[in-house]
């Protein structure tokens, strides 16, 4: 049976997801606790060993992170609840872990639910943790790191060392410094909503650029880039104005 905390500032939200989990997943976890602050978040962690909380993202005047950071070790699995905070939901994108948005959809709730079963790992979860309170750090104004599913696993990348990202239909394959590259089960439209905070611009249909990594561009219709690592990619005509503008704002 899994162990099951609920930690949210507002009681009606509580007992929504309350409904929502019982009866439906009551032959698979337990409600052992719920929590209004922070304070006694904490206290209910340490009391009652969850497997997994449900974490509020604004708690009154602290946040879900400022939780995590006062625990030494991160032996649960966590599935933020927020309304909508562009920054605090792209820290945790960028982190791989789940989300739900209030007012919390039962659809939702099962997909995320059927997630953390399928993936259940203590290691992993701990490295997501510290990915996430890194990006979130008050002096971060955007995640320097990010991770991506594999077909191994999980792979952590510094977001200042990829220079390009191509598509394949629904995967996209990541170009890194150290000439590394990746598979990702991904589409290039995930990844260039999930970098729009840095400086990527996608040039084309099928290319994401870095463009810290630019070496020289060559003027034409729509004209093409050359990257620090030697390769060409043509800039398409609809999008060399903006492409250019990107540029003067380096």
């Amino acid at each position: 049976m899994i162990k099951v905390l609920i930690i949210d500032d507002e009681q009606h939200c509580i007992d929504r997801l309350t409904k929502l989990l019982i009866p439906s997943h009551n032959n698979l976890l337990e409600i052992t606790g719920t929590a209004l602050t922070v304070e006694e978040g904490i206290e209910k962690i340490t009391l009652l060993k969850p497997d997994l909380i449900f974490l509020d993202v604004q708690i009154n005047d602290k946040t879900g992170f400022d939780l995590l950071r006062t625990i030494p070790e991160i032996d649960f699995a966590i599935i933020f609840a927020t309304a909508y905070d562009k920054f605090a939901i792209q820290a945790i994108k960028f982190s791989a872990i789940d989300y739900l948005l209030k007012p919390i959809d039962a659809a939702d709730l099962n997909v995320a639910l059927l997630k953390f079963v399928n993936e259940r790992s203590q290691k992993i979860t701990a490295q997501k943790i510290d990915i996430l309170l890194q990006n979130t750090q008050s002096n971060n104004n955007t995640p320097k790191k990010i991770i991506v599913p594999t077909v191994s696993g999980f792979e952590f990348i510094d977001i200042a060392e990829i220079i390009r990202c191509q598509s394949d239909i629904n995967y996209t394959t990541i170009y890194l410094k150290n000439k590394r590259k990746l598979v990702v089960a991904k589409t290039l439209k995930e990844f260039e909503e999930m970098l729009s905070g840095h400086s990527f611009f996608r040039v084309h249909n099928s290319h994401l650029i870095n463009l810290a990594f630019i070496k020289s561009y060559n003027r034409g219709k729509g004209g093409s880039v050359i990257l620090n690592d030697g390769t060409e990619i043509e800039v398409s005509t609809r999008r060399k104005d903006d492409f250019i503008r990107s540029l003067s704002r380096l």
